[in-house]
This record gives C-alpha cells, sequence and structure tokens, in this order.
C-alpha cells in the first residue's frame, strides 16, 4: 500500500487536498504546480485519506482528458450507442503517465526555407481571395503539362506540377463561378452556364468559439434557387465545400472573401431562414458586421475539401526525403525486394502452402526455396502475385474483373501480420472510398480482429465501428500524455475567447451603443462624452426600459431608426429542387468532409460558446465618411450637432466601431489559428498511444493526408492501397511516409480511372486522372496481372475478350444457373433506335429503353428473381432518375428496394443479374460516355449469371472500335444480338420475342398459351400463361355463394361477399367458415403476388370500391380486359389507390411533408386522448364509478327488453348477435330504441 502523502502547505484537511486534486489539472495547466507532484497526488488511496473519492478524481486528472469536449456525448450519435467496456477507466488505478512523442510536433511544425523552398511550399491550404478572383477578367491559368511517359526531371518538379495541377482542378470550380458572377450579377441558377450556386441575402448573425476554429453562423436566402431543398438528400453546401462570399452591392468588383463550410447541421438549413457556419480561409477576412448583405456562392461540380489535405501532404513530402523517387520519378524498371525483408528473407508461410511432406514455417523467400510443388487454395497468377507482393519493395498487381485481387491482398496480408515483430509499426491499409475500405476491412476482421480504423464515418456497425480510433479511446483509457500540447492549448484558447468575447460586447447587447465604448476606442474624446452625458441628464427617455437607454440613445432621439437588416423567411411553393446525386456518392462526400481532429469526433468541431449578434439601432445614411471625422474633430459638446445630423453621424461612428473592433479580432483570429493547431497536435499526441499498439491501421487516402502528421509518428514501413488505379496520382505520392520500405499498388487500370472537377485536366496534355498506377504499368515497371476469373458465367466473360483476350475461366463460373424466363441465354444485346432525348439538367435519357428495362424487369420478378438479385446499370445519371422513378411507380413493384446506380459507382461491385441501359440513339453519331473505355469496362463485368444489354447497336458499331468488337464477339455463335428480345416460358420452354415495351402488357411471364388452370377456389384460371402460382391470382368471375341470409352474394370472387340487400357500406362475411380462404389483395394491385420475392411484399385485405372495369356490374363476368396484364397487373385496374400513390410521393422526396402531418395527428391524438381522460374523470365526480352505481343499474337494459335484429359472422368464425333494446333515463320517461346506452340522455 502505498504511504499515506502529505497535504500541501496550506491544506488543513483531507478535504482540502481533494479539492486541489480536482482543480489540478488548471494548475498544471498554468504551470503553478510541477509534474512531480502529479503522481505524489494520485497516489493517495481511500486506506491513506479516508473519506476521499479517489475514482472521481482519477482520469480527470489528465491534462490532456479532462477537456469534456473531447468526446461527445451519446446522444449526438444518429445510432444506438456502442456498448463500452469501461472496466479500466473504473478501476482505483492511478493513469499512467504516457511518453510524449514529439515527432508530431515536429512534423506540423516544419521549418521551412522561403529562400531555397520551392515556391508552391509556401501556398496558404485555402485559396486566397486573389487566387479565386484574380483570373475573373477571362485570362487563362497557365497549367504545367503532366509527364506520362518517361522520367520527370527532377523530384521537386513532380511535386510541384502535381500539385499545380490539383490545386487547379479543386479551385477552377469556384472561380469560374465567381467569373460569372463577376459578369453578369443577376444570374439566376437555372441560367447559371458554371453550375452555380447562388444564395442571397447572407447575414452574419453570429459566432461559435470552437476547437475547429471561431466559425461564423450566416443565414441566406434561397430566392436564385426558386424551389425547396430536400438537405438530407442535397450536396449543397456540404462540410468542407469552398464558398466564395461578396458584398451585395460589389458582387466580386473589388471584394472577394474565401470560406469553408464548418458544418450544415439540418436543423440549421430546415430552418425559414436557413443557416450554416463558416470558417473564414484567412483571419484577414473574418467579418463581424450583421448589418453588411452578402451574396455567397459555390460550384456544385467541386469538392476542394477531397484535395486540400493532399496538397499539404505534397508541400511537406518536398521537404523530407522521398522514397521510391527512383521508380516514381526516374522510372527504373528493376525493383529490389524492402530492405527488412532482405535483413530477414526467412518467413511463415503455413497459412499458404500445406504439404505433408514439407513443413512451411521457415521459408526463405528471396531465394529459389519459394515452394512450386505444395498445395494452395491459390492459382498460379496468384501465387505469382503473392510473391511479388512480399519480395518487392513497389508491388503493382493488376486484377481484371472477378479474379480475386482484393483475396490476394488478404492472404499477403495475413503473411505480413503473421510475420510481424511486436515492434515493428502498424500495417497500414488504404482505400479510395470509405465503402471500398469498410469491405476491405470486413475481410481483414477475421485474421486480425485488433485492427483500428481512422475515420469514423462507417456504415458497419456491428464489424468496423467499435473497432474506430474513437470507439477504442471510449473503452480504454491509456493515460496522460507528460508534456503534452493539449492543455496549454486548451487554456490558450479559454483565454482568447473570454478577450474575443469582452471585444464583441458591444454588438451583443442588444442596446445602443455606450459612449464609454466609443472613448475605450477612441472614436470620442473624453471633452465629448462629458458633454453627451452633461446633456443626457435633462432627458428621459420613457419609450425603453432603463437597461436599455444610453446617454447616446438620448443624445440621438427620434433619429435612430430599427436595424432590421437580415434575412427574411421566404416560401417557394411545393417545387423541389431535384436530386442529381446518387446516395452512396453523397455520404461520400459527407465523409470526406468530416474534419473532426480524428475523423470520429465530428461533433466536437463545432463545439463551444456561441455568442449572437444583436444590434437593433443604428442611424440613417447621411455625408461621407471623411465628413463626419471632420466634423467630430471640429465638434466638443456633440448636442451643438443639429438633431437631423445625429442619426447619420451615430451611423458613422458605429460603423467606425465595427472597423475597429474588426481589425482587433483578426489580429486574435491568428493566435486563436496557432492554437487550434497546438490543439491538433496535443490530441494527436494522446492518438498515436493506441495506434501503435495496433498491428493494422485502415484509412482512405483522404484519411492518409488529412492524419499524415499522426500516421507519420508512428514510422511506418508497409502501405497496400487497394483499388490503387481509381486515384489520383497525387493521392498516392501522399502515402509515401519518408520511413516507408514496402508500398503495395493492388488495382486495375483497365477500370475507371480517378475523377477529375474539370473534364479538360482529363485529356492531353494534363493527364490527371490518369492513376501512379497506370502510369508505372505503361512505363513497364514490374507487374503481375492476375488470369482467372471467379465471376461471370463465360457466356458474360466472352465480351470482355477485346479488353482482356488471356482472361481465362475458373471452371465453377460455368456451373452457374440460367435465368429464369430467359432459357439459355445468360447474356442478350437487345438493339433498337429510339431516339435519346435530355431532361432538365442536361443529362441525357431515352424514355422509351427506360421503359423496356422496367418492363423486363418485372417480367424477371414474375419468373422468380429478386429485386436484390437485379442491378440496373446506366451511363447516365438522367437515365438512372428515370428508371427509378419508373420502377417506384409500377404497380406490382411497390414497396421494393430498387438497386439502380450510374457505372461510375458500381467499381468492385456485382450482382447476379445486371441490366445494362446505354441510353444514347442519335443521328448524330454521338455516344458520349460510352466512348470511355474504362467505363465500359466496368459496365460489361458486374454480372455473374445474367447480363442483358439495351442500346443502338448499330450506332456504337459505326462510331467505337471497341464496341465494335464487343458486337462481333456477341454475334458468334452463340449468336446473343437481335432487334427482339427472346423470353423463354418456364412452363412449356416455348419462346416468345419482345420488340417494345407493349409486349409486356399482355405478357403474364409465360408464352401465348392459355392457362386453362383451376384456381383454389375452383374457378378456371384465364390468364395467359404465367409461372407463378394460382394461389397468387385474384380471380374475377361472380361470387354467388350463400349467404347467412340466404341471398347469393353479388361480388366478385376475389372480394369480400355483400348480400344485395345489405345497404351500402355494410359488408358480412360469408357462411360458409370453413371454405378455403383465397388470398386477397387491393384491386388496385397486381392480380398475384410472387412469393419468391425479398419478403418485402406482404398481404393485404381488399380495398371497397374498385371491383374491376368502371361501369362492369358485379353481376357480370369481367370483360376480357380485365386480364390484358401490364407488367403483371390488370389493365382495368392500374389505378393507385391513395395509399398506393402516397407511398410513390413519399418515396419521391414527400416525407417532408408526411413527417409533419404525422406530427399534427400526434398531437391531435393526445390531445383527444388528454379530453377523453378529463370527460372520465368529471363522469365520475358526478356519479362514480363503482359496482352498482347509476351507469349499470339504471341505463343499461334488461334481458328481457332486448330484441336480436341481427346476426354476422366474423372473421375468427364465430356469430356475433346484435340487439336493439329501451331503457329509461333518469328524469324522462323511455327515450326510444336505443343499440348502446347514452349519456345524451343524461339531464
Amino acid at each position: 500500500m502505498p504511504a499515506p502523502c502529505q497535504p500541501p502547505t496550506g491544506c488543513r484537511s483531507v478535504l482540502e487536498v481533494g479539492r486541489l486534486l480536482l482543480t489540478l489539472p488548471t494548475f498544471v495547466s498554468s504551470s503553478r504546480v510541477s509534474n512531480a507532484w502529479l503522481p505524489l497526488c494520485i497516489s493517495v488511496t481511500p486506506l491513506s485519506c479516508p473519506g476521499f473519492n479517489l475514482q472521481a478524481a482519477q482520469i480527470s486528472q489528465s491534462v490532456e482528458t479532462t477537456d469534456p469536449d473531447e468526446y461527445p456525448p451519446e446522444r449526438f450519435s444518429q445510432r444506438a450507442p456502442i456498448q463500452r467496456n469501461h472496466h479500466q477507466s473504473s478501476s482505483q488505478e492511478p493513469a499512467p503517465i504516457l511518453r510524449l512523442n514529439t515527432a508530431i510536433r515536429e512534423y506540423v511544425r516544419g521549418t521551412t526555407n522561403p529562400g531555397l523552398d520551392p515556391p508552391f511550399i509556401h501556398q496558404p491550404e485555402i485559396p486566397s481571395s486573389d487566387e479565386i478572383s484574380v483570373l475573373a477578367d477571362g485570362t487563362e491559368q497557365e497549367v504545367p503539362v503532366n509527364h506520362i511517359t518517361g522520367a520527370w526531371a527532377s523530384k521537386q518538379k513532380y511535386l510541384s506540377d502535381h500539385y499545380a495541377l490539383l490545386r487547379e482542378d479543386g479551385v477552377a470550380p469556384l472561380r469560374n463561378v465567381v467569373s460569372e458572377l463577376k459578369a453578369r450579377p443577376n444570374t439566376l441558377e437555372q441560367d447559371s452556364v458554371e453550375q452555380s450556386q447562388i444564395y442571397e441575402k447572407v447575414f452574419i448573425v453570429g459566432l461559435t468559439f470552437a476547437h475547429g476554429g471561431v466559425a461564423a453562423k450566416v443565414t441566406f436566402s434561397l430566392r436564385r434557387t426558386g424551389k425547396k431543398i430536400i438537405w438530407e438528400q442535397s450536396k449543397r453546401l456540404l462540410q468542407g465545400t469552398l464558398v466564395a462570399l461578396t458584398p451585395a452591392d460589389d458582387m466580386f468588383q473589388t471584394t472577394c472573401k474565401v470560406a469553408v463550410v464548418a458544418a450544415r447541421p439540418l436543423s440549421g438549413v430546415q430552418s425559414n431562414p436557413p443557416a450554416i457556419d463558416i470558417f473564414f480561409g484567412d483571419p484577414n477576412d473574418i467579418e463581424i458586421d450583421p448589418q453588411q448583405e452578402w451574396v455567397m456562392v459555390e460550384s456544385s461540380r467541386g469538392y476542394f475539401e477531397a484535395y486540400r489535405h493532399t496538397l499539404k501532404s505534397l508541400q511537406r513530402i518536398a521537404m523530407e526525403s522521398f522514397p521510391f523517387a527512383e521508380y516514381i520519378v526516374d522510372v527504373e524498371q528493376d525493383v529490389p525486394p524492402p530492405h527488412y525483408v532482405e535483413q530477414q528473407p526467412f518467413k511463415d508461410m503455413s497459412s499458404v502452402f500445406q504439404s505433408a511432406s514439407r513443413n512451411y514455417t521457415h521459408v526463405d523467400i528471396l531465394s529459389g526455396d519459394w515452394p512450386t510443388d505444395a498445395t494452395s487454395n491459390l492459382d498460379a497468377s496468384q501465387l505469382d502475385a503473392l510473391r511479388r507482393i512480399l519480395t518487392k519493395q513497389l508491388a503493382i498487381i493488376q486484377g481484371p474483373p472477378g479474379t480475386g485481387k482484393t483475396h490476394v491482398s488478404i492472404v499477403a496480408l495475413k503473411v505480413l501480420l503473421e510475420n510481424k515483430r511486436h515492434d515493428d509499426p502498424p500495417i497500414i491499409v488504404a482505400a479510395h472510398t470509405n465503402h471500398a475500405l469498410d469491405q476491405l476491412l470486413r475481410h481483414i476482421a477475421p485474421i486480425e480482429s485488433k485492427f483500428i480504423r481512422l475515420g469514423g464515418m462507417t456504415s458497419d456497425y456491428e464489424i468496423i465501428k467499435p473497432r474506430t480510433l474513437y470507439e477504442i479511446k471510449q473503452a480504454t483509457k491509456l493515460g496522460v500524455v507528460s508534456g503534452g500540447a493539449r492543455g496549454p492549448a486548451l487554456a490558450g484558447i479559454r483565454t482568447l475567447v473570454k478577450e474575443m468575447q469582452a471585444l464583441l460586447k458591444p454588438l451583443t447587447e442588444g442596446k445602443p451603443l455606450d459612449e464609454d465604448v466609443l472613448k475605450a476606442h477612441r472614436i470620442l474624446t473624453e471633452g465629448q462624452c462629458k458633454s453627451v452625458l452633461k446633456g443626457a441628464e435633462k432627458w428621459v427617455d420613457t419609450s425603453l426600459p432603463d437597461s436599455m437607454t444610453t446617454a447616446m440613445h438620448k443624445w440621438a432621439g427620434e433619429e435612430l431608426v430599427e436595424a432590421n437588416r437580415r434575412t427574411q423567411a421566404e416560401d417557394y411553393g411545393f417545387d423541389y429542387e431535384e436530386i442529381d446525386l446518387e446516395y452512396e456518392q453523397l455520404k461520400e462526400l459527407e465523409a470526406e468532409g468530416k474534419v473532426g481532429s480524428s475523423g470520429d469526433d465530428d461533433n466536437e468541431l463545432l463545439r463551444g460558446e456561441r455568442l449572437a449578434f444583436s444590434e437593433p439601432w443604428t442611424g440613417r445614411e447621411g455625408r461621407s465618411k471623411e465628413d463626419w471625422d471632420a466634423l467630430l474633430r471640429t465638434t466638443n459638446d456633440l448636442w451643438q450637432i443639429a438633431p437631423e445630423s445625429r442619426g447619420p453621424l451615430y451611423r458613422h461612428m458605429q460603423q467606425r466601431l465595427k472597423e475597429i473592433i474588426t481589425g482587433q479580432m483578426r489580429r486574435l483570429m491568428a493566435v486563436y489559428e496557432r492554437r487550434v493547431t497546438e490543439l491538433k497536435i496535443g490530441k494527436w499526441e494522446v492518438d498515436t498511444n493506441y495506434l501503435k499498439e495496433s498491428k493494422l491501421i485502415g484509412c482512405t487516402l483522404t484519411g492518409i493526408s488529412k492524419y499524415r502528421a499522426l500516421l507519420h509518428s508512428l514510422q511506418p514501413k508497409i502501405v497496400l492501397i487497394e483499388e490503387a488505379a481509381e486515384t489520383l496520382e497525387a493521392q498516392t505520392t501522399a502515402a509515401c511516409f519518408d520511413s516507408l520500405e514496402h508500398l503495395i499498388l493492388v488495382g486495375d487500370h483497365q477500370q475507371l480511372r480517378g475523377q477529375c472537377n474539370e473534364q479538360q485536366l482529363q485529356g492531353e496534355p494534363w493527364f490527371l486522372d490518369v492513376s501512379m498506377f497506370e502510369r508505372l504499368v505503361h512505363n513497364q515497371v514490374g507487374f503481375t496481372q492476375l488470369s482467372r476469373q471467379r465471376r461471370m458465367h463465360p457466356e458474360i466473360r466472352r465480351g470482355l475478350m477485346p479488353i482482356y483476350p488471356n482472361l481465362e475461366d475458373h471452371p465453377s463460373v460455368a456451373l452457374r444457373p440460367c435465368v429464369p424466363g430467359m432459357g439459355p441465354l445468360h447474356t442478350y444485346f437487345f438493339s433498337h433506335d429510339w431516339p435519346e432525348d435530355t431532361d432538365d439538367l442536361m443529362s441525357k435519357v431515352n424514355r422509351t429503353e427506360a421503359d423496356m428495362v422496367v418492363n423486363f424487369f418485372n417480367y424477371l420478378i414474375k419468373n422468380g428473381a429478386r429485386t436484390k438479385d437485379i442491378t440496373v446499370l446506366t451511363f447516365y445519371n438522367g437515365q438512372r432518375k428515370l428508371i427509378l422513378s419508373n420502377l417506384r411507380r409500377h404497380a406490382n413493384l411497390q414497396g421494393e428496394v430498387f438497386k439502380v446506380v450510374t457505372v461510375d459507382s458500381y467499381q468492385g461491385e456485382e450482382n447476379g443479374i445486371v441490366l445494362l441501359s446505354l441510353v444514347r440513339s442519335n443521328e448524330d453519331n454521338q455516344i458520349g460516355f460510352l466512348s470511355v473505355r474504362n467505363r465500359v469496362c466496368v459496365a460489361l463485368s458486374r454480372a455473374q449469371q445474367g447480363f442483358y444489354i439495351f442500346g443502338d447497336a448499330g450506332l456504337l458499331s459505326r462510331t467505337s472500335r471497341l464496341w465494335l468488337k464487343v458486337i462481333e464477339v456477341m454475334s458468334e455463335n452463340p449468336r446473343r444480338l437481335g432487334l427482339v428480345l427472346p423470353l423463354t416460358c418456364q412452363n412449356h420452354q416455348i419462346t416468345t420475342y419482345a420488340k417494345d415495351p407493349g409486349y409486356f402488357h399482355t405478357n403474364s411471364g409465360g408464352c401465348e398459351k392459355a392457362c386453362g388452370g383451376e384456381l383454389p377456389c375452383g374457378h378456371g384460371c384465364v390468364l395467359k400463361c404465367h409461372p407463378f402460382s394460382h394461389i397468387d391470382v385474384l380471380c374475377h368471375a361472380p361470387c354467388n355463394r350463400k349467404l347467412i341470409c340466404g341471398h347469393g352474394c353479388d361480388e366478385l370472387c376475389y372480394a369480400p361477399c355483400r348480400c344485395p340487400c345489405e345497404p351500402a357500406g355494410r359488408n358480412p362475411s360469408k357462411l360458409q367458415t370453413t371454405t378455403m380462404a383465397i388470398p386477397s389483395f387491393p384491386s388496385n394491385s397486381d392480380a398475384y403476388r410472387s412469393k419468391k420475392g425479398d419478403g418485402s411484399r406482404g398481404r393485404s385485405s381488399p380495398t371497397k370500391g374498385a371491383r374491376g372495369s368502371p361501369g362492369q356490374t358485379p353481376s357480370q363476368s369481367p370483360p376480357k380486359e380485365a386480364y390484358r396484364f401490364l407488367g403483371g397487373h390488370s389493365q382495368a385496374l392500374m389505378e393507385l389507390t391513395p395509399e398506393a400513390q402516397a407511398f410513390r410521393d413519399f418515396a419521391d422526396g414527400g416525407y417532408v411533408a408526411a413527417d409533419a402531418a404525422a406530427a399534427n395527428s400526434a398531437a391531435d391524438v393526445a390531445a383527444k386522448e388528454r379530453q377523453r381522460k378529463l370527460d372520465a374523470d368529471n363522469h365520475a365526480a358526478l356519479f362514480g364509478n363503482d359496482e352498482g352505481d347509476l351507469m349499470t343499474t339504471s341505463l343499461v337494459p334488461r334481458t328481457n327488453e332486448l330484441r336480436l335484429t341481427t346476426s354476422r359472422q366474423v372473421r375468427d368464425g364465430t356469430i356475433r348477435n346484435v340487439y336493439e333494446g329501451s331503457y329509461s333515463s333518469l328524469v324522462a320517461g323511455p327515450s326510444g330504441k336505443k343499440q348502446e346506452p347514452s349519456l345524451l340522455d343524461l339531464d
């Protein structure tokens, strides 16, 4: 047991020692107590100091962990909170002192030499106002050429040119918008050529002093948009978006201020007017005038946040050693082994090779000892790829579609982890997107469960979320970092916040200016202030309370006017902005924009003290600034100034004050930014202790740049990048830490390239979309190509022969089953000449082709395919939205979830059945995106079982050599191309041919033969041949069953029975309760429901009022048209019910109004329930509620007074009798016959 501690000098009791311990972090952070006292104090135990609760004072004593804002509370989470084990943090052992890793602060504070460093190193992180507006006169920006063939001149030339290319791609979209608004200030969004998004009547209404910086809260108007925004699905003003602001009366002629969106909370943008928070890019740009009106713009094309951290990384690499420059810059083709492998070439390979005659736990992977005859789950090309990964400093692995490149990566990582020494740094794995990273980490989890994911934007809440750095920090407290930067940084920020709040106090008090404030800022002299006070003593202002009245207010009098310049609430009707972004793409952008210190603590970014501006009074505009300054210099007694001039003079002094405060705020902001950087260093100094305990760290490529200082402190040796051919070269370069010994690039340059904001930068001579992977492969740097695919049926794979002539099939793919309803056709190209069109957003669409795809989709569902097994691909976002809308509107597909995506967002994905809509068909021989080889490669390689193409084969064969070769392959035996779509009946194996969408109107999913089968009700099936069960068919024959009243039912068979003698609206059940129940659905629904669906289609009860075709009498057989099917639905029953229409509107974005209606309904129900309880309480007070009271003894009629009127059969088969009776009120006589006793008769 530790010896009892002695209280510090001056402490008279143990409680005072406790109070000192609880306040110790403050003393430590201010250097009042030495670090030597900390372990002495926390060694106090409950036994040595009775009455002191050590548990309450343990972890909170850490300078680095005392701040309550470090971890946001669970209530800020959008999902259920992760269950954590806090056993370590609740232990009675004191928190250990952790060693400080100084590498982080050395990295962040890296020194530069302005005289010798290349100029790009000193470029600001956020583009300057000059950079955005300097080219608004129409001059061209000079952009360096990208050399993709041969070696670069030098390391610095390589880095500076890629920096300039990437920065131009990130800045150009906003610069073009500013240029457009400067030339045409009144441009509306719908008229913008540069895809500008414009917000006017912007006002700064407050500040937030956050750990990420000082953010300005702004409100704005959507007038130039003219539509409501569905913010949950909108890309507008995402966190991290670059925006430009200009005074409303300037419109970028002289002033342009650049800012970054700091936060876009839904509660802010969904308010009226909407509001967001922004960080000004330069401390000297911050503005605090709540009366200044601004215009704010952004580009819908660019997203600077994705480039911001990569640009910083390139600047840093220029100041340090550049590993692998001999391959990346000089393009050397001979790649040696990693240094750590040369030191120890013997590796445990037992997880890869199995043999009864040899032990593979000690294999020399650099010699000829590599196993060649052992059993392995990898094929020959995969083993070659594995050998390259393990034995080359720079390993490049090309994996065509379905060849298992990710599997090879996992096997290689398993070998590397099994041979990793305990003191080796973690292996870093990265991917281009959060989605791809999560997929990779899910494969890694079974072989290494103790990985850490940097960045919290994961959709996997079971496997990945608990392994994010934030969740691990919450579950495990490692201790205190001695000498860390976090405590001093927090103390400095708190001091600055108080100073800023005091400085801004005149703008937040909500009352006229005080003369003392004007004197303190040297706007008025002491004599002028005394004159104001002396004169004000003679005046009494009863229009305002004393707390709101100042001497200056009395002096200005009625010349003060209300300062009501603010954004007003607006209403743009019911038109919503069209969503032009896929959900997955939007989520990826949101993830890129999260700029929390560790990627897991994003709520902390804008958690801090908030300050709202309140400036209710001002004066009218008057003379020039110089005139008022001259008047103040020559006037000592302000009461001598004419009353009509006092208001304008007050306004002048108000503006002078704000100018002075703004200048002082800008100086403080520069200091605040330095404290923010120190705070980031301090947090990373804590984080590095968690990361170094892990064997593997996963993050996106943007994450590598964002957390480069943190990862650099670990001195990583091995980096593996998945989908490396889909990333821009600069993003891969950022992963080259100066400690790197082994870089593994896995991808396929034949598939999607990286995406650029400016399309012109993708072509010659800039080639910005060419990845490092592709450039090195084309320059003959060694790589290995996988050759055996395990995804596509051979019939589908042969369409890739023009791209991968040597791609082989694994035997298993030939066993894939046929697609139901398509006979032996695993693939088919349906050719047409239906003309294309253009939607409102200038995206290409083909409406007839979309109808064909949707009807064919429904045909597959009828034949037993599941919606989750079908993906619809297209090259155009307009066509994607059109097909998705038509699928949601299809009566047979209500409630389903569809996979309709663009080719660009489906890299790395696959599905059983893929329908490809090509869209383009015109007389101009233009095919647009269809000419891009990489996109075509992805589109042709996503299907496993069935692949069906819809497009104009003639146009493609005339305009594209690649498509000509694909069409030639599909025309060979077996021929899989034609002007009609062959469909094969599952019942009779008869093939029919669909030539247009109208064919499916009369098709029930089979052939043209009549079904002739018997329905469960006993009637004959009048449909054509169909693959679904008769139990799913609605029978339209007359019912004529005998009811309990003796009459025959006059309804159709599928509908609930109704007697002709019953009044309209009464609907008794059938008499024969033992009759087989006939499955029934709403009459607006399809005549069947497939039981092989995803389970999302449930059965519902029939609805009244829709009994076949309009005008059809119940006793007649329905006309033939009632059995003509459109996508499996009766032509006569295609009208949607209000419920179906409501669902469709809901899916199209109507949930906003639905949520409001639901809230109103809930409030109404609650009000009625309160009223019911109140009525019950009042009744009980009047009449009592015990047994035998008036309610039961006087009002309920006696049995012998009841008369049976009718009997009804209820659903469970029992008979319910309905009686009539009479009763007497308490005062009056008999009140007549009633079916229920009523309180209304109580007088």
